[in-house]
């Protein structure tokens, strides 16, 4: 869009101030509802993990779903799912949607071992010590000798020891993931508020002519580049066929194919963009100033790659996994004695299920958030918060909305706004 901007404004006369700009994209929004549509698209975004789902992707096998399932995570609120995360019945629905959870459907295989060694030790002991039948009488053991034990069960007291220990492994991981997940999007908080502020110096700074206007929507558009190539980095090369159609269509096949030979795509784009403030000739504070922002973008590139490359320790990541999985599968051992108030010890099973359930999933979501771009709506970030408020901007400085008045004839000699009909309508600020 950007592209086709700059190509219309070669054709303006000398003494157009702006070039004219392709609105109807903008114009088509709801301006009250502007953020919530250009942040949210159905293949890009969701809400408490209530997804546009394929038939496809319904389908797809548990050993890939927890990766799978990450680009469903990318949520974006707005008012009304505000309203909604805050109700009274949180509580309730999100006991009732339990088994549709993400995290519980990641772990099936993980759940499925672990209840499987509970149902194993519940069937071994009533083997080997005896059982009650469905009428309360008591039987002998099927299996029985002098080497044979009585049961398979280990005392409780060395689980509670270990689980204080166990409790502080998990509690740390999903912390340094919290921290992690939240740098990141501190990061691209940043990123906006810069990629924003660039655009507006150019605003102020670019001159109102037919080559200002041109460099300006130039650097708009590598500003949206510069977001949109940190994006693809981080999502991988799969997202390389996506970014080079968007970057085709704002800064034009030439640049956007150079910018995907680049080895660091992000640092491609902030060049470009020095280039291009380079060659609006300003004076020296302005462009120092806009060097700045520049600087900036680059600062958060590299702390984006810095989260991106260097995972939790993965000695810790690896002991805190042995050690739970060993904890939750000897867990049914521990549980079968302090059972025995159920028939044939049976809660033996259920409690181990939902122990496993909820230590595991402390686990996975430390897992999935550790890695914080992946779960962050980074397209929904550049699409909206990015290109379309930046679009906005250069609308708004080619309509002049950015100046109170049309020009100086709309005041009196005594500094009074006149109002078309000749009456004053109040002081200005000039």
């Amino acid at each position: 869009m950007i592209y086709a901007m700059m190509t219309a404004s070669v054709a303006l006369s000398p003494a157009a101030t702006m070039p004219q700009l392709n609105l109807q994209k903008l114009a088509n929004y709801d301006n009250l509802r502007l953020s919530k549509i250009i942040m949210a698209e159905p293949d890009d975004v969701c809400v408490d993990e209530e997804c546009y789902v394929s038939a496809e992707e319904k389908q797809t096998s548990t050993n890939n779903y927890s990766e799978e399932s990450r680009k469903f995570r990318r949520t974006v609120y707005m008012h009304d799912e505000w309203v909604k995360h805050r109700s009274t019945d949180r509580f309730a629905r999100n006991v009732k949607d339990l088994f549709n959870s993400g995290v519980v459907r990641a772990l099936y295989v993980e759940l499925g071992v672990v209840t499987g060694a509970a149902i194993f030790v519940v069937v071994a002991n009533m083997l080997l010590g005896g059982y009650t039948d469905l009428l309360g009488n008591q039987q002998p053991p099927v299996i029985s000798g002098p080497l044979i034990p009585n049961d398979l069960s280990l005392p409780a007291l060395p689980f509670s020891v270990a689980m204080p220990a166990l409790s502080l492994l998990l509690v740390f991981r999903t912390n340094t993931a919290y921290f992690r997940w939240n740098e990141g999007r501190t990061l691209w908080g940043g990123l906006i508020n810069t990629c924003r502020n660039v655009v507006r110096q150019a605003n102020a700074y670019f001159p109102d002519t037919i080559e200002g206007n041109k460099l300006r929507y130039e650097l708009a558009a590598q500003a949206v580049m510069f977001a949109k190539s940190l994006r693809c980095f981080l999502r991988g090369p799969s997202d390389e066929p996506v970014l080079l159609r968007e970057l085709t269509e704002s800064v034009g096949p030439k640049q956007a194919e150079a910018c995907l030979r680049a080895a660091n795509k992000p640092m491609f784009a902030a060049s470009a963009m020095t280039q291009t403030i380079a060659r609006a000739g300003l004076n020296p504070m302005d462009r120092a100033r806009m060097d700045t922002s520049v600087q900036v973008l680059v600062d958060i590139c590299g702390a984006n790659e810095r989260i991106f490359k260097s995972p939790i320790p993965l000695v810790y990541t690896r002991h805190t996994a042995r050690f739970l999985t060993v904890f939750l599968s000897l867990l049914p051992l521990a549980l079968w004695e302090p059972m025995k108030a159920s028939w044939n010890h049976w809660a033996t099973i259920p409690s181990t299920f939902f122990l496993a359930l909820f230590l595991f999933g402390i686990e996975e979501i430390g897992i999935q958030i550790e890695e914080p771009f992946g779960i962050l709506p980074l397209e929904a970030l550049c699409n909206g918060a990015i290109e379309a408020t930046i679009n906005e901007m250069l609308a708004c400085h080619e309509n002049g909305d950015f100046y109170m008045t049309e020009s100086a004839d709309d005041f009196n000699p005594q500094g009074e706004m006149v109002a078309p009909d000749g009456s004053v309508a109040g002081k200005s600020w000039i």
